[in-house]
């Protein structure tokens, strides 16, 4: 088994960093164990780079470094992660693997939201890591008002497709056949010729 190489100090630009330094082995003994490419370890340790969210999973489990730890600046206390009440609901727990196949797209974009104004919320983050987050943000923003809009067209088909709705419009129609000035404005009211083509 080949010795780790003495590291130059390096001054850390993260707690996560500076902790993984302490960590003992060379890159190849410890990309194995965290099942990575080597040349991630060199660069996690330089402050190159950081790791993704399902390794900073690993590096936690492996190591005990806190995966916030690769946010705040080093020596700095890393925050705990806030823990849902029992009185919390869906909307304001963290996100998790485990229930996310109970929640539409919609709801998981709302909590990433939550979750990363909390972030940015730390006034020990690091700016690389504001500005990842910021960036994320904006992407989860756009998304969400997409998904908002795509949500609406949706639940507007389902009523104008749905069966009563189609028998309802059959009724007004025939109702209003004698009306042909209170037919117009009832079609203009409710939103359009379309909707009440039988």
């Amino acid at each position: 088994m080949a010795k780790s190489k003495p590291r130059t100090l390096i001054q850390p630009e993260t707690e996560g960093q500076r902790l993984f330094c302490l960590v003992e082995g060379t890159e190849v003994e410890l990309a194995d164990k965290i099942a990575c490419a080597s040349a991630l370890i060199g660069h996690w340790r330089r402050g190159r780079r950081t790791p993704s969210e399902k390794q900073r999973h690993r590096l936690e489990l492996l190591f005990g470094i806190p995966r916030r730890a690769w946010d705040i600046g080093p020596g700095l206390p890393v925050p705990e992660r806030k823990q849902p009440t029992k009185e919390a609901t869906e909307d304001t727990e963290p996100a998790s693997v485990s229930r996310a196949k109970d929640l539409d797209t919609l709801a998981i974009t709302n909590m990433q939201i939550d979750e990363i104004l909390d972030a940015l919320d730390n006034e020990n983050i690091t700016d690389t890591a504001q500005a990842r987050l910021r960036d994320t943000l904006s992407k989860s923003l756009a998304l969400r008002t997409r998904l908002e809009r795509d949500r609406e067209l949706l639940e507007d088909r389902i009523v104008r497709e749905h069966p009563s709705w189609l028998k309802l419009k059959k009724d007004i129609l025939s109702a209003l056949r004698e009306y042909p000035e209170a037919t117009k404005a009832v079609i203009r009211a409710i939103g359009g010729k379309n909707d009440f083509t039988a």
